[in-house]
């Protein structure tokens, strides 16, 4: 029995990779970004991004002309035309949620926040504080 059940995942694991093979696009990219190693976070957020919002369950804020460009251990916060870059401090620590996840000091230095999830060419960053914004960001050239 267990022979049958190793040919059928292996089935469809082949059938998983078929189906997504020849995607040259982000959008078929969904992955949780809180539980990858500190490499694989850095890859997933590496580029140009523009924030687009910032909610939670009962507020909603809208951004213009907000663009951050993640790059390793750094960033560049771009705000009409101007550049502040910075530096991100990665850490392992707990997010409040009931999981650890990697923090960075991207919005605020005192309330650190962490990639949530990257779907298609859209980034979600969840931020640790008590009000828990979760911000959405969509990738720029």
């Amino acid at each position: 029995m267990r022979k049958y059940l190793n040919i059928a995942l292996c089935v469809c694991a082949i059938v998983v990779m078929v189906g997504c093979k020849g995607t040259s696009t982000n959008q078929n990219v969904r992955e949780t970004l809180f539980d990858k190693t500190l490499p694989e976070v850095k890859a997933l957020v590496d580029g140009r991004w523009e924030l687009i919002s910032g909610e939670n369950a009962t507020e909603m804020g809208e951004f213009e002309n907000t663009f951050i460009t993640f790059d390793g251990d750094r960033y560049i916060w771009s705000e009409d035309g101007v550049d502040q870059p910075d530096a991100l401090n990665w850490r392992l620590a707990p997010t409040g949620a009931g999981y650890d996840a990697w923090l960075m000091d991207v919005f605020y230095a005192d309330s650190p926040s962490y990639p949530l999830a990257v779907v298609g060419d859209t980034l979600y960053i969840q931020d640790c504080t008590e009000t828990a914004y979760k911000y959405t960001l969509l990738r720029r050239k």
